[in-house]
């Protein structure tokens, strides 16, 4: 049987290596994943294990640095996210090495990750003695900053240091190698890390033979790769993570492509990145799904000897597949498709493409809002980051059961879907007459269509189970009483009416009815709330010409949004749009036919003209219509936003712990 993706899943020699497929896992470590070990935990192996079993053919392991001198940070701040493994303890080497070799035991090869975020450096002597070579000052970071500090390289560090920190790369590469690891993987983009900050002109500024010109910007990055083949000769592979081009001021492509001339000798992957951090994970704003392809043609056209792989947004097969035919690139790094997705590569193999959870591209999985937890999570995976517990919350269904689920939004899709998978006959009952529920609004926003994906997906699976379901029925307690096994109310949650004078005024309405219905909206539009559902709302209005003008009464918009790498690229969305405008540490006093008046943090006044308000100002649980359906049979289960308004993540972990014990 020919696969429909057959030169995603056609195996690739790279030097002495034979990789079974092009798919490569990225080097991403889940947050949260285990607590103080510094070793790799179960939940962790597990975890790594998995992607090469189901389908990685490289994996690239991170966490490995070195955290010499480094004091613990605050848990505010999300550069504390990520594990650090001591890789010089020996107990902590028996656990990388029994992963390493379960891994290669599935036909997979194991990359090591070079990225030492501290920059700081451990330099090994001739005679064996140790030295640790500081390449940076300490950065001061904010709330929501990452390890890819912008930084300045200066003449403050020595040539003779420079050249200990390019050996020093050799010596941990070929510690790795000890280790069993196939390959390293170099981090050089966004100027993160040393060897990308002093090619990059935005950040070198030495005046000695490592600045100044583009060759002196080329030395150091070009001695520490020689010292890292000097080290592993060529029976470990050299990948490198390398921005193909910077923002204006830094190197161009073709500036980057005349390096990577020079570097090619060292090098076997090049996997291509983005000029900045952030946009390298791609969230819905960006409507190309893998906008950093023409980057990777570019390089891949200029024939040069090494593997061209590329990152950002790989997660649709017949992209990856379509490109990889066009010799776009050789190979597709991803890293979020591993992670909504436990079992990506097998519905590769097994050609059931149709059941890959689409990823909402939210971030959740490689960070937190500041009011979050600290905990792993997966929007659309609820077992994600909820290993080590999963177990205790799972029983065995006790034969076939028929069961009513009350409301076909995304809770009550997805409860409906686990129980049928565990072998129950499901009935939906849905007031619309679609499903959808709380998110058939992505269907009329271009930047929600990760979420309307999802939505076409559910629906599909939903079908594809033969799940009996009933529309156009706003289901009651009378209707199903005596009629199942069990009823699980999944009604979800209402917008909350603010106490705001005229908030019942005709001219006023709630965020998904503006966006489903922006033919009703006025010119003139206040949105009263900037979380994340405002902001979106005002943003999409105002995309299609409206004037509008979001009233917070916190001191940012967007307050509880995912900080590492999804902020940033929101607020930039929002800053781009000419006529969208916002109003901080604004209440909102009094609203009329024409205009909205707000008090600001001073005590002060102001009118904003208004043809229509919008109220976004949270939701509020339908618990009394939940509970309502108590006692109509034997069983009876809530879940989702009737018990407490929550995301597409609370949701679908509410489904999936209700549906595993029914």
């Amino acid at each position: 049987m020919t696969n429909a993706y057959p030169n995603l899943l056609r195996p690739i020699k790279i030097g002495k290596f034979v990789l079974k497929n092009r798919m490569q896992s990225s080097n991403s470590l889940p947050h949260f994943s285990q607590g103080p070990e510094e070793y790799p935990a179960e939940a962790t192996i597990a975890h790594f294990v998995g992607r090469a079993r189901t389908g990685a053919a490289f994996v690239t392991f991170a966490g490995m640095d070195d955290n010499i001198d480094n004091p613990p940070l605050p848990d505010t701040l999300d550069v504390s996210h990520f594990p650090d493994f001591d890789i010089h303890n020996a107990k902590c080497q028996n656990y990388l090495v029994e992963m390493i070799e379960a891994m290669h035991y599935t036909g997979s090869i194991v990359s090591g990750s070079l990225f030492s975020a501290n920059k700081k450096y451990r330099y090994t002597h001739p005679d064996g003695t140790e030295e640790i070579v500081d390449a940076n000052p300490p950065v001061d970071v904010g709330l929501g900053a990452t390890a890819m500090a912008y930084q300045f390289v200066g003449d403050e560090i020595s040539a003779e240091d420079l050249h200990k920190i390019a050996v020093s790369y050799g010596q941990r590469a070929a510690f790795y190698k000890r280790l069993g690891f196939d390959a390293v993987t170099i981090h050089m983009s966004y100027r993160a890390q040393l060897p990308g900050q002093l090619l990059s002109p935005l950040s070198n500024t030495r005046t000695d033979e490592y600045g100044v010109t583009f060759e002196g910007r080329c030395k150091f990055p070009l001695e520490m790769l020689s010292e890292v083949r000097k080290a592993v000769g060529n029976d470990m592979l050299i990948e490198i993570q390398f921005s193909a081009e910077e923002p204006e001021g830094g190197y161009t492509v073709e500036e980057g492509i005349e390096f990577l001339k020079l570097a090619q000798k060292y090098v076997d992957i090049v996997q291509v990145r983005s000029a900045e951090g952030d946009p390298n994970h791609p969230i819905p704003f960006e409507l190309n799904p893998t906008p950093f392809l023409e980057l990777a043609g570019r390089i891949k056209a200029e024939g040069l000897d090494f593997v061209v792989s590329n990152v950002g947004g790989y997660f649709d097969p017949s992209i990856a597949d379509q490109a990889i035919a066009d010799g776009m690139l050789d190979m597709v790094a991803m890293a979020r498709a591993w992670i909504s997705n436990p079992n990506y590569g097998e519905l590769l193999y097994e050609d059931r493409a149709d059941d890959i959870v689409p990823c909402l591209r939210c971030n959740k999985c490689h960070g937190r809002g500041k009011n979050d937890i600290m905990t792993t999570c997966c929007s659309v995976n609820p077992k994600f980051g909820f290993e080590m517990v999963d177990r205790y919350l799972t029983t065995a269904p006790k034969g076939v059961k028929e069961i009513a689920v009350i409301g076909g939004g995304p809770g009550g899709m997805r409860t409906a879907l686990y129980l049928a998978d565990r072998g129950h006959k499901v009935t939906i009952y849905e007031a619309e007459g679609e499903l959808g529920g709380a998110i058939r609004h992505a269907d009329y926003v271009p930047f929600k269509w990760t979420l309307r994906d999802y939505k076409d997906y559910l629906i599909y699976q939903v079908d594809k189970k033969g799940i009996k379901v009933v529309l156009n029925t706003k289901a009651t307690p009378e209707m199903v009483a005596d009629r199942y096994d069990a009823v699980v109310a999944a009604v979800g949650a209402q917008p909350i009416i603010p106490r705001i004078p005229g908030a019942d005024g005709e001219n006023v309405t709630v965020a998904t009815d503006a966006i489903m219905h922006k033919e009703k909206i006025g010119h003139q539009v206040v949105v009263i709330g900037g979380g994340e559902v405002g902001v979106e709302t005002g943003m999409f209005l105002a995309q299609n010409g409206h004037e509008v003008t979001v009233v917070e009464m916190r001191d940012e918009l967007a307050a509880d949004t995912t900080v590492m790498h999804y902020r940033s690229m929101f607020q930039a969305a929002w800053e781009a749009i000419p006529n969208f405008h916002y109003v901080l540490n604004a209440t909102a006093k009094e609203i009329t036919a024409d205009h909205v008046t707000y008090t600001d943090k001073e005590g002060t006044d102001h009118d904003l003209p208004a043809d229509s308000v919008i109220l976004s100002v949270g939701m509020r649980s339908k618990t009394d219509e939940a509970l309502s359906f108590y006692g109509t049979n034997p069983g009876f289960y809530m879940v989702g936003d009737c018990r407490k308004p929550g995301t597409i993540q609370t949701t679908n972990r509410s489904a999936y712990v209700t549906a595993n014990n029914i």
